[in-house]
């Protein structure tokens, strides 16, 4: 019986997060900034859907500046009590803005019901100046992680908060020119329902996502089946199983799993094809493969144990 065990020494996944890290930083002073102007100015007009924008970018403030903090320590090395590194956090800070969206849009739906019962004036034309200036602020932002957040599911949290914050400031404008032109001030109410409803969507996206990770779920990305197939392809193996595959976070895969090789002399070559199969045709940065040439009592192996009782 023997083992194999092949992993990629960081330095790829080490500089992805910290290229993510200045993605989210200019997000972070960018969506500051005008979250203080939008608290002021929705207090100001009187506007339900620009305060809810405003409480909305307060999240995300909150929610940038943990994803820039957890960028910093997804890279710090493993040592003896982490030995896969901090990778993981990543996962934790968007599982945390999941929840942290899931809060907002609970106070929201609140506020919105009470101001549908009992509308208020609107001041539209400032409510539409600060609205433009808050849409050029999330444009700014998304433009800062998108390039990012295909490489970084800390990233793609963040910009899922910015991108709904973005559209959600095209509701406000919509909101304050149905007001302009119109009196009809509910308008400002029922573009709030639409901002917490895009939160809701993206957040429950985010949330089954991370929730996937954390059960140590497959991949969307990779079929089993022709994974399977691949390591029965390489000479000499007969047999595979106790196959697992899992993410650490974001664009780091990793893989465990029993060769069968019948043939001692086939062993250390199949090892050598197995890892570089699955790294190079499936992206798994990371391996680790036992190689059996037969079922053995008492292994770590369920399949095994099974086969020997029976």
């Amino acid at each position: 019986m023997g083992g194999h065990h092949h992993h990629d020494h960081g330095g790829k996944g080490r500089t992805g997060a910290a290229a993510s890290g200045s993605g989210i930083r200019a997000a972070f002073f960018i969506t500051t900034v005008f979250a203080v102007i939008e608290i002021i100015g929705g207090l100001l007009t009187g506007s339900i859907s620009l305060l809810s924008d405003a409480l909305h970018m307060v999240s995300d403030v909150t929610a940038l500046g943990l994803s820039f903090l957890t960028s910093k320590v997804a890279v710090l090395r493993p040592d003896s009590k982490r030995t896969f590194g901090y990778r993981r956090a990543e996962v934790v800070a968007a599982l945390i803005n999941a929840l942290l969206l899931w809060g907002v849009a609970g106070y929201m739906l609140r506020e919105v019901f009470f101001r549908f019962k009992n509308p208020a004036p609107v001041l539209s034309g400032p409510m539409l100046i600060i609205a433009f200036l808050g849409l050029l602020a999330n444009i700014a932002s998304a433009w800062c992680l998108h390039s990012e957040k295909e490489h970084s599911m800390n990233a793609r949290g963040a910009f899922l908060h910015v991108l709904s914050d973005l559209a959600g400031s095209v509701g406000v404008i919509a909101a304050g020119a149905v007001i302009h032109f119109t009196g009809y001030y509910r308008a400002d109410t029922i573009v709030s329902l639409f901002i917490v409803a895009l939160i809701l969507y993206g957040s429950s996206r985010l949330m089954a996502e991370t929730l996937h990770i954390l059960m140590e779920g497959a991949p969307p990305c990779l079929d089993m089946r022709e994974l399977e197939a691949g390591l029965l392809s390489v000479k000499g193996v007969s047999g595979v199983h106790e196959l697992h595959v899992w993410s650490l976070s974001s664009g780091f895969n990793a893989l465990s799993a029993h060769l069968l090789v019948k043939d001692p002399a086939l062993a250390s070559q199949a090892l050598k094809s197995a890892v570089l199969l699955v790294s190079e045709r499936f992206g798994i940065r990371h391996s680790a493969f036992q190689v059996e040439n037969e079922i053995t009592r008492n292994s770590s192996c369920d399949i095994c144990e099974d086969n020997c009782k029976a």
